[in-house]
């Protein structure tokens, strides 16, 4: 299951927690924003192996646990990695940013930087890849084109059991 959201996000830095603020919420009406702690609640109750949050919003990286992906292990995964990471359950997010502010402009299209890189890099895939293998490919052109860096990670206190999202192999339809 893909979770995607593109829209406001907030931080309220002395309860520690992040918001997503949907297109029909009401800023000053706290409770129409949705709570990282809801989100992560829906999330760990979801009955699928693999559940990935793709956030293109303001302080998304609060939805992290503050474990990233090491760039140079995530280059040369061992033998099997596929098979043993599709087995267990995943709980993973990649973000637009971290703990702050973000484009939602200067892409293709209208589009956010980042989904611009979101787009082109999906459209370029072909074969079967990882979470792993999409962060990778958009954080450099994200990082080259907007002042935000995409954060890649377990979502906390989600039911994470080390797995992966594995993307299938795209079917030509044509």
């Amino acid at each position: 299951l893909i979770v995607y959201y593109a829209g406001h996000g907030w931080l309220d830095e002395e309860a520690d927690e992040g918001y997503w603020l949907p297109v029909d919420a009401d800023p000053s009406v706290e409770v129409d924003w949705l709570s990282n702690a809801s989100l992560t609640s829906s999330i760990r109750a979801i009955n699928a192996r693999h559940v990935m949050v793709i956030a293109d919003s303001c302080y998304s990286g609060k939805l992290t646990r503050g474990v990233s992906v090491d760039m140079a292990e995530a280059s040369r995964p061992p033998p099997n990695y596929l098979d043993r990471v599709a087995a267990k359950r995943s709980r993973t997010v990649i973000a637009s940013g971290g703990l702050e502010p973000v484009a939602d402009g200067g892409g293709k299209d209208g589009h956010s930087v980042f989904a611009s890189a979101l787009i082109d890099s999906l459209q370029d895939k072909s074969g079967f890849f990882t979470g792993t293998d999409l962060f990778l490919s958009i954080r450099r052109p994200v990082l080259l084109n907007a002042d935000q860096s995409p954060e890649y990670a377990d979502i906390r206190s989600a039911g994470h059991d080390g797995g992966e999202f594995v993307f299938p192999q795209r079917l030509d339809t044509q």
